[in-house]
């Protein structure tokens, strides 16, 4: 049976429609799945509701433009959500801010608003210079309330800082950490330009309020790895914008990779399209929930139930990537509920295919990944990961497929990991891994009209 805060979500998005996805004036250039969180859970949200914080939490931009605007969502909550105000600046290190650079978010001209359950909410545009590959923090102060469920991403791989009171023009809550020895970017040989260069941020008068802005927030500041409440982060698009979505579970997610580097294989591709000519406009929207399954419900909505919602509803989608399927085939077991078939995967595939190319998406597969040795790993699960990755291969149904199984692949043990692409768990990739996961997709994927 669903949860009520599931019936919720699907009864208000039922109804919206997906011609946002068309839009003209708007792309998003960073994206985030969201799932419930119930408030008895123990983590370092605890404090949310109880008394007035103010989180911090950082994103980094695929795509620049000349405005940008926020959607926050409250699409699991069972109450209202109560903001008091929301401000963006942009990231000089940790949850430290560069000065002059605070923008007051309004919502219909005002600072406060408050998201009806099951909604999102978007601010005003802001006339803005953002660069490519920008990294924003987005500031939100919460009054006290009664928040029985929270609606969030759990594993943001960055950190977010929650502060007690009013702290939203303040310039960092923590002093920035050295990053560790020998850390370095990873090596994808593209140049971190894209359609609108590497401008300048346009400096305008600062128009924070308060004696905060300049100063270190007080008080014991709370640290975690989720983003809260955050949905969606647009920009203003071009004759050439869109927006490649791709949608997955924890391998998608980022799920062993380092911390702060951004090193998911979305985020290693996205330099390499900015990088290529042809490609160069494309923003890259990162849709993966860990634990998310496509036939079932589980770790957040199944990959069918969200589609819709958080592929199909991005501003400037034109294509999506989609890597699932291992947390199916790794739980078919775990009770009668979780019971799967090789052809009731095939068969989702192909039904996301079609309600993609209904709405003029082009749909492009990934092969699921070798598991041997995972803790779930069985050899009917590998039996049906091969003929669902044959199928994957040669249907006509897709637009595209990206052979990860083969690229991440040990071609002496064909049905596990390669030893340096391994996390360690035998199921994830490591930091190596994603960056040739990434660097492995034909971006002439995205050059088809």
């Amino acid at each position: 049976m669903r949860s009520a805060a599931l019936l919720l979500l699907a009864a208000a998005t039922a109804l919206q429609p997906l011609a946002q996805a068309q839009s003209n004036k708007w792309l998003a250039t960073w994206g985030t799945a969201v799932v419930a969180l119930p408030a008895s859970a123990n983590t370092a949200a605890t404090s949310l509701g109880k008394q007035q914080v103010t989180l911090r939490q950082v994103v980094h931009l695929s795509q620049g433009g000349k405005r940008i605007r926020v959607t926050l969502s409250n699409e699991f909550g069972t109450t209202p959500l109560r903001i008091d105000s929301v401000h963006l600046a942009f990231q000089s290190a940790g949850s430290r801010i560069l000065p002059n650079t605070d923008r007051t978010l309004l919502f219909g001209g005002e600072a406060a608003t408050t998201i009806a359950p099951g909604q999102t909410a978007t601010t005003d545009a802001v006339v803005e210079t953002v660069p490519i590959f920008s990294d924003v923090e987005i500031s939100m102060v919460l009054p006290a309330q009664e928040l029985p469920t929270i609606t969030f991403h759990a594993s943001a791989y960055t950190t977010t800082y929650i502060a007690p009171g009013d702290h939203g023009t303040a310039e960092q809550f923590l002093p920035p950490t050295a990053p560790s020895p020998g850390l370095g970017v990873p090596d994808v040989r593209a140049a971190a330009t894209g359609p609108l260069g590497n401008k300048a941020i346009l400096q305008s008068a600062n128009n924070s309020t308060g004696s905060g802005f300049g100063s270190e927030a007080s008080g014991a500041v709370a640290q975690a790895t989720s983003w809260y409440f955050l949905k969606r982060i647009e920009v203003d698009s071009t004759r050439k914008s869109n927006a490649v979505v791709t949608l997955g579970d924890s391998i998608t997610d980022g799920a062993g990779s380092t911390t702060e580097t951004n090193r998911r294989w979305p985020d290693i591709l996205a330099p390499l399209l900015a990088a290529n000519k042809k490609t160069a406009a494309l923003s890259v929207v990162n849709e993966g929930i860990g634990g998310n399954r496509i036939l079932h419900e589980g770790a957040g909505p199944s990959a069918l139930d969200r589609f819709d919602r958080e592929v199909l509803g991005q501003p400037g989608v034109r294509y999506v990537v989609m890597l699932e399927g291992i947390n199916d085939i790794g739980n078919m077991n775990r009770s009668p509920s979780d019971a799967i078939t090789e052809q009731q995967l095939i068969d989702a595939f192909t039904t996301l295919a079609h309600r993609a190319h209904a709405q003029g998406v082009r749909f492009i597969v990934a092969t699921i990944l070798p598991y041997e040795g995972a803790k779930y790993f069985s050899a009917e699960g590998e039996r049906i990961r091969q003929n669902v990755n044959s199928f994957l291969r040669t249907s006509q149904e897709f637009d595209g497929v990206v052979d990860f199984d083969k690229v991440t692949r040990d071609p002496e043990h064909p049905t596990q990991l390669l030893a340096k692409y391994d996390h360690g768990d035998h199921l994830h990739p490591s930091d190596q891994g994603y960056a040739a996961m990434g660097a492995a997709v034909n971006l002439k994927l995205f050059r088809k009209k």
